[in-house]
């Protein structure tokens, strides 16, 4: 479990205030709020890409002070805009994080398989769909088989049939016992996945709940 305890974010103004939340392995935790309410925020600071006030702590570990290599297998991060390197092909892309992890690059293949990427190996990143970026990046992020999976935004780009590819796949990476943290304001999307809701307004945490029939049907 990721323990957040009175996490805070400064820049010209406060962007976290003093947020404090578990997130679980083996459930869908959902950060919600309007734009600008700091999910993004929150999540890069679980992935260790903001230098924020407070403690992010998985089983007594402070995330902040672990060797970054030992941190890649703990958190894998998926940004909005996928973050794929424009001059690489969609295997060169997959095989970053291995490389520089100096692990066996052969188990790349079969998950590209797993993604339908199989035919587009040698394209570049402008020469995929929306939907076909996502899966790169969601492959990369899995290559190196991290405890927890951060996704933000995971449908902003997507039609409904690829949506429907997503949930299938936190579903099945829920069933392996990984943790999923994801920020959105989908409410569709949201009510199919998430268990654990986290609601941020103005950078502050208002209200957590876990799901519920109500909640489902409101």
């Amino acid at each position: 479990m990721i323990d957040i305890n009175n996490l805070s974010l400064k820049k010209n103004k406060n962007i976290l205030n003093n947020v404090s939340m578990e997130i679980p392995k083996g459930v869908v935790t959902l950060l919600m709020g309007k734009s600008g309410s700091g999910k993004t925020s929150l999540l890069r600071c679980i992935a260790q890409l903001e230098a924020y006030e407070g403690k992010i702590e998985l089983e007594g570990q402070n995330l902040r002070w672990l060797d970054p290599k030992k941190r890649s297998h703990i958190l894998g991060y998926v940004p909005q805009s996928y973050g794929l390197f424009p001059h690489m092909t969609v295997l060169e892309n997959c095989l970053q994080p291995l490389r520089l992890s100096k692990q066996d690059t052969q188990e790349v293949a079969p998950l590209l398989t797993q993604f339908g990427l199989q035919d587009h190996l040698q394209s570049y990143p402008r020469e995929l769909s929306g939907g076909q970026q996502q899966r790169v990046a969601l492959v990369r992020s899995l290559l190196l088989n991290p405890t927890f999976l951060l996704l933000d935004e995971p449908t902003s780009a997507l039609d409904p049939e690829n949506t429907d590819l997503l949930i299938a796949l936190i579903q099945q990476l829920k069933i392996q016992g990984k943790g999923i943290a994801v920020s959105t304001h989908d409410m569709s999307f949201a009510k199919k996945v998430g268990e654990k809701i986290f609601f941020l307004e103005n950078g502050t945490l208002i209200n957590g709940i876990e799901k519920s029939s109500q909640w489902l049907n409101g």
